[in-house]
């Protein structure tokens, strides 16, 4: 036993014990005219939430529910990112319609089914992202009848994505995840035209 380092006593770890995530802290009362990148999940500072391309389309559901989320980074046993899955893909009814084919239920089906490949995904550039205000994003969001937007970074790294549901709220807008698009295109209207 050291006296110059005396031990520190352990106890016995409590029951449901969780752990701790790095958390990016979202400013708010941002207005259209706020650099973009400050509306930004910077997955430089926050880990990417991610499943795996043969996880189930139940297990992923609930993933999504639990973490509070409506988009995944789908990635491989590489952790290189495949793809991307959205709430609006699994109720998009490609799952019973790939089901009704091949026999199997549809929350049985894997991520790998119905994910957006990373071929058909197109990013923002930080370049241009650091260059931008929130207005922008929203109006490129809005132009492209999307949800999201990923980030990459020079070295072609997914550095950051944003959420619609979050900019708009950032900006003040009652909006709500899963809200329909002409409701959030009637509250972007208020701010960008």
């Amino acid at each position: 036993m050291s006296q110059k380092y005396p031990a520190l006593d352990f106890q016995s770890m409590p029951v449901g014990a969780g752990y701790s995530r790095p958390e990016q802290q979202f400013p708010g009362g941002l207005t259209v005219d706020s650099p973009a990148v400050e509306a930004m999940t910077d997955l430089r500072r926050v880990t990417a939430l991610t499943v795996e391309r043969t996880n189930t389309l139940a297990a992923t559901r609930e993933r999504m529910k639990k973490l509070g989320v409506r988009m995944l980074l789908v990635t491989g046993a590489t952790g290189a990112v495949m793809g991307v899955i959205t709430v609006t893909d699994l109720d998009s009814g490609r799952p019973e319609k790939i089901a009704s084919k091949t026999g199997e239920q549809p929350e049985e089906l894997l991520v790998q089914d119905i994910m957006t490949l990373r071929g058909r995904i197109e990013v923002l550039t930080l370049a241009a992202v650091e260059k931008a205000v929130v207005g922008q994003v929203l109006s490129s969001l809005r132009e492209a009848q999307r949800r999201h937007a990923l980030v990459l970074d020079n070295d072609e790294h997914i550095c950051g994505i944003f959420s619609l549901t979050r900019v708009c709220g950032q900006v003040g807008l009652d909006i709500q995840p899963g809200e329909p698009m002409p409701k959030i295109e009637a509250a972007l209207k208020t701010v960008l035209d």
